[in-house]
């Protein structure tokens, strides 16, 4: 029987595709892939039997293409393999908001029952490979993307960790002793991957340790964040992170690369030490470009107030002088501005290499999203806009977060 976590991880899967580290961490890995294969196999195999569920939705090619039964596969091929931009595909198939995200759920609701039916069929137990007879992956091994910039608590990441850890703790009786330092308060990463890398870490520790303790101590410099684990292993023969006998350190190995961390271990008379470093990465950089002083007052206090590094441009010389300093994570573009529109703006942006991949939110009284889209935008906003509305577009461009959950316009 279908079950909401089962749902809820293939929503995720699918909605995440493109995304390794994401689904590093999402349970369907285990159900759909070959655990004694490379990471980058298994995550090739998990795309595809992704893929198969989607392809399962399509008509037959008697049905016409513009009939509405392509319309579920149509959104969530856009959606999930192609990785379009929700109002781009409904513009394009002439979808209002509400309409397009009842197709994707209906299409998620079929891959679900698809994914599961093959797991209950599968002669093998679904937590070893939930697809018997995957076809092997037509694509190129996954590209490990740059990682997410969300802030987080590290304060209320370790206490996360703790409580997920404890019962674990408490059958071995072991205690964990945390250190975190006064300079280690936040950092910038995805938050759902940077707790992995910790659970994992702690676990391989815990497996290995024979002592009653274990500590984990946090310190921060400007350049990084440094972790190490220190438990006692008398006796224990020496460990790598590269061992296969240790699936833990090869997930937070996975894990750790779009960082360009590595996980090391340092041999004590008594025991060992496990450590990683962690970039302490920027927070993103967005310009907003808009003639109205009190527009820019008001996109000030909301953005600032996220966290984020905000540059303010008056029109758009001063946004292209700001370019030629370094480039943004995201621009939010007035259309109306004196001299040079931002229609002008938008297009002369695409057309130059160097910022055609800088992802632009039009915000503006004119009410054109075909035509911003056509461009090149993200998305569209028109204004006035509400803090809420304004954020939650800045987070669904940077990744942060899904579109769907997105409040009413």
């Amino acid at each position: 029987m279908l079950t909401a976590e089962f749902e809820e991880n293939v929503r995720n899967a699918l909605l995440h595709y493109g995304d390794s580290a994401r689904l590093c961490t999402n349970p369907l890995l285990d159900r759909l892939s070959a655990r004694h294969l490379p990471i980058e196999d298994r995550l090739g195999e998990l795309r595809a039997a992704l893929r198969q569920a989607i392809n399962s939705l399509r008509p037959p090619d008697t049905v016409p293409y513009s009939h509405a039964d392509w319309l579920p596969y149509r959104v969530l091929w856009g959606r999930c393999i192609q990785r379009r931009n929700p109002l781009q595909i409904g513009d394009e198939l002439g979808l209002s908001r509400a309409t397009f995200y009842r197709y994707q759920a209906q299409a998620i609701q079929a891959v679900c029952r698809v994914l599961w039916e093959r797991i209950e069929a599968s002669s093998s137990p679904p937590s070893l490979s939930g697809v018997p007879a995957v076809e092997p992956p037509t694509e190129s091994p996954p590209r490990w993307g740059p990682p997410a910039r969300e802030r987080v608590d590290l304060q209320a990441l370790v206490a996360g960790v703790q409580s997920d850890m404890q019962a674990l703790l408490e059958r071995q009786n072991v205690t964990l002793h945390v250190r975190l330092c006064e300079n280690a308060s936040v950092i910038y990463g995805d938050g759902a991957t940077l707790r992995q890398i910790v659970l994992n870490a702690l676990a391989a520790a815990l497996r290995l340790s024979t002592g009653p303790t274990l500590r984990l101590e946090i310190t921060a410099t400007p350049q990084e964040t440094r972790w190490e684990i220190q438990a006692d292993a008398q006796g224990r023969a020496p460990v790598t992170a590269a061992s296969d006998q240790h699936p833990e350190l090869d997930l937070c190995a996975a894990l750790l690369q779009p960082y360009g961390g590595q996980i090391t271990w340092a041999e004590s008379p008594t025991g060992f030490s496990l450590r990683f470093t962690l970039p302490t990465l920027r927070p993103p950089k967005v310009v907003v470009v808009d003639d109205d002083q009190d527009t820019l007052a008001l996109y000030e206090r909301y953005l600032r107030r996220a966290g984020l590094d905000l540059q303010i441009a008056s029109d758009s010389a001063r946004l292209w002088a700001l370019l030629e300093e370094g480039y943004p994570d995201l621009i939010v573009l007035d259309v109306l501005m004196p001299h040079e529109d931002g229609w002008m703006v938008l297009q002369r942006l695409q057309t130059l290499p160097e910022t055609a991949e800088i992802p632009v939110i039009v915000c503006s009284v004119l009410a054109q999203p075909s035509l911003a889209l056509t461009l090149g935008a993200r998305q569209v906003l028109l204004k006035p806009i509400s803090e809420s509305a304004l954020l939650q577009a800045v987070m669904q461009v940077l990744g942060w977060a899904d579109s769907e959950h997105a409040p009413p316009q």
